[in-house]
């Protein structure tokens, strides 16, 4: 049995010109067949001389390899000349020829790009006068990481070695061509996806290096100083401000407003967010008028940022702290966490008026722009008027207040105790994100107090009073994500430090909005990228760590790792048994960290009292703990939520009342339209980053018109245009399936 390294070469879609096929234009091929019968001669001749046990050296470290019948196949093999222009865009195939080693990487390096696999070199072997006779480039997955003998990595890197075999090797001859001997193009990994080809080692773009020096320019277009993004990261990436229907709803506010813009800025706000509904039609926006039909507040979202909502809108902070220019002007965006803990941005909003009714309109709008789907939890400021408009909107969500926003208050209402205590801020930090019991939160809360002479605060007497809005202890049955931990707060810093510069007048910053909106973006597609190209390096090998390092993303595999890690020093003991519930006390020796689980085994279900799944996403070392002492190998799926793993985003995401519209026999045709256009906006945006997937989506949408047309008018569709356009489809050069499930992403897992 031939191995994989013996089989034939492929033989792929685009076909490769004959040079003595009969038509040929004699005259433009007259140099290429004299290049042939010279290089046939030359192998000949090298063949006839030949000493296999001192004509080669190797060199990279490869093994050396007896290639006198390579050699000799080659007298029989018709050459094609590469380099010609018809095909410069084909498959590699056994008898192209180069005349250079840079012309031969470059076709091979440009082929992987159309694929979606890196390339590195491989073997190399040369003769005695120093000339290369072989070489071999290779899938950047070739091989496997060799343990080192010595040395222990405390944080190993991700593997990204396969063992891929995927490869093409090159015969040199004494005249410099270097003629393609063996093809093989069959990967054992993912292939990256159109928009994730950049980010491929040996596609990588080389961008300008980012200026030390802050100009005049660079306020204008709104670059902050310590900005470490590209400012011209759109047009290196070609990224695209895509994203739902326009709509401008006008609701009259009776009130004062309480602030004013610049002379002519209302005007821009209008006319900037007319521009990007112009670009695409997806874009969506409103804005509200006082009693003299003055704007006074303004909302917009793109489809990007609605899709994005329907995939992570389970908990969103409203922020309402950033204030832009000189006029006090309030920047409110609504902000989401993806599945890499990364932040994400559903829609913003400019406020003039911060009342009630203006804060009710804006949730009623942004409800509206997000087909009605209410979040799970709503983390907002410890504002009275923000309070009351939220009770009143959302209704059915979990509304506290934000810890960041609390710590971001405290800076300012003890900023003289800040000021003058150095350990302040981390001991109360401690005590608003400790996890301890309600008995353990009074008590630390009384110590502070008491230590620092703050019992006459009104402000800590009031945060006290509404402890039930904001301490953990109380909020263990909301999901918050990350939302509520010490990291979240750097996050959320970092997000106004690098990419909003508070001096920016309005004009200004608008546009530093949506390039900040594509760098947080980019952001997300290299998480992607590494997330999906690459595998951590396992604590041990058993099936529990090995299924979550396939299905989380990187960042919660390495959460779920710590929790992991953290049962095995963790002491198990059954306290209870109730019919088919068992009862665990899960403790760790010298700290009071405890867990009462029960446990299901008929059901396997598992629950702690620390309720770290319930708030977080993913299980504690307590329920860890009880699984693996209970001999349940595998990860139930119940507990892998979706919204963590590298699939977040595969599928079209449906608002919840979809489901039951779905089973509904008398649903209307306005609400099966608007569904249609839902799905219709997801597969167009999850498709924007991608030349190839846009063609490909153009030909299915010209097809499906036609057939619309048909059934409309009740003609019968011509099965034959329907071949023409799936022929058409097999001319693209990344591979019509490649473009349906890694492009647009629907594949299933």
């Amino acid at each position: 049995m031939s191995t994989a390294r013996e089989r034939a070469p492929k033989e792929n879609v685009a076909p490769v010109m004959s040079l003595t096929s009969k038509g040929s234009d004699i005259g433009s091929n007259t140099l290429v067949l004299e290049d042939s019968k010279k290089l046939n001669e030359s192998i000949k001749d090298a063949n006839a001389t030949k000493d296999p046990k001192k004509d080669e050296i190797v060199a990279d470290g490869a093994v050396k390899e007896d290639t006198t019948v390579a050699d000799e196949s080659l007298n029989n093999i018709t050459l094609l000349d590469a380099s010609l222009p018809e095909n410069l865009q084909s498959d590699p195939k056994v008898g192209m020829y180069f005349h250079s080693e840079e012309q031969a990487y470059n076709f091979y390096n440009s082929y992987a790009k159309r694929r979606g696999f890196s390339v590195r070199k491989g073997h190399l072997s040369r003769r005695k006068d120093n000339s290369i006779r072989d070489r071999h480039y290779v899938c950047s997955n070739e091989g496997s990481r060799q343990e080192h003998r010595t040395h222990v990595t405390k944080k190993p890197r991700p593997l990204e070695r396969t063992n891929c075999l995927a490869r093409i090797e090159f015969k040199v001859n004494r005249d410099n061509l270097w003629v393609i001997n063996k093809f093989f193009d069959e990967h054992n990994h993912p292939l990256a996806s159109p928009n994730k080809i950049h980010m491929l080692r040996s596609h990588k773009r080389k961008l300008p290096v980012q200026r030390a020096i802050f100009t005049e320019s660079d306020y204008y277009y709104g670059v902050k100083p310590t900005a470490v993004q590209e400012s011209n990261l759109e047009e290196s990436r070609g990224i695209v401000d895509v994203g739902v229907v326009f709509k401008n709803q006008s609701h009259c506010l009776s009130s004062k407003r309480l602030r004013d813009l610049e002379k002519g800025d209302a005007q821009f706000l209008l006319d900037f967010l007319k521009a990007k509904q112009c670009e695409d039609p997806s874009f969506f926006y409103a804005v509200q008028l006082d009693e003299t039909e003055r704007l006074t507040n303004c909302f917009w979202a793109d489809a990007r940022s609605i899709i994005d909502y329907s995939y992570f809108g389970d908990v969103v902070l409203f922020e309402t702290t950033y204030r832009s220019s000189s006029f006090d002007l309030p920047f409110a965006p609504f902000i989401g966490i993806n599945h890499h803990k990364q932040i994400v941005i559903f829609g913003a909003a400019l406020l003039l008026d911060e009342t009630v009714e203006s804060f009710v309109w804006l949730f009623k709008t942004f409800l509206a722009a997000m087909s009605g789907k209410q979040p799970k939890t709503i983390l907002t400021d410890q504002s009275a008027a923000i309070t009351k408009a939220s009770t009143m909107t959302f209704s059915s969500s979990d509304h506290q207040f934000c810890l960041w926003h609390i710590l971001y208050n405290a800076s300012k209402r003890v900023h003289s105790l800040f000021m003058r205590e150095p350990t302040f801020q981390k001991e109360f930090e401690n005590c608003i994100f400790g996890g301890c019991s309600e008995d353990g939160f009074r008590k630390e809360w009384d110590s502070l107090v008491n230590k620092h002479g703050l019992s006459t605060s009104s402000w800590l007497n009031d945060l006290y009073a509404a402890r039930d809005k904001w301490a953990l202890h109380y909020r263990q049955n909301s999901f918050c994500g990350t939302m509520t931990t010490k990291k979240w707060t750097e996050y959320m810093d970092n997000l106004f430090k690098i990419h909003f510069y508070r001096k920016l007048p309005l004009t200004k910053f608008m546009v530093q909005y949506f390039k900040s909106l594509a760098q947080l973006r980019e952001k997300e597609l290299h998480e992607d990228y590494e997330s999906r190209q690459s595998k951590p390096v396992l604590l041990v090998e058993i099936p529990m760590l090995s299924e979550a390092a396939e299905s989380y993303t990187r960042a919660i595999y390495s959460d779920f790792e710590f929790e992991y890690k953290s049962q095995l020093a963790c002491l198990c003991e059954p306290v209870a048994v109730d019919g088919s519930v068992y009862t665990f006390r899960v403790s760790v020796p010298q700290k009071q960290i405890n867990g009462i689980v029960d446990f299901n085994p008929s059901e396997s279900t598992v629950t702690c009292s620390c309720k770290k799944f319930e708030s977080f996403g993913i299980l504690c070392m307590h329920a860890l703990k009880v699984l693996n002492n209970n001999n349940i190998l595998y990860l139930p799926p119940r507990y892998i939520l979706k919204r963590w793993t590298k699939y977040a985003k595969e599928g079209i995401a449906y608002p919840e009342h979809h489901s039951a519209i779905n089973s509904n026999a008398q649903e209307s045709l306005l609400l099966r339209y608007r569904r249609v256009c839902h799905k219709a906006v997801n597969v167009a945006v999850k498709s924007a980053l991608s030349k190839d997937a846009l063609v490909f989506l153009e030909h299915g949408l010209d097809r499906f018109f036609e057939e619309m047309e048909s059934l409309l008018h009740n003609i019968p569709f011509k099965q034959a245009d329907d071949a023409n356009v799936l022929d058409n489809m097999g001319q693209n050069s990344l591979g019509t399936s490649n473009i349906c499930f890694e492009g647009f992403e629907f594949s299933a897992r």
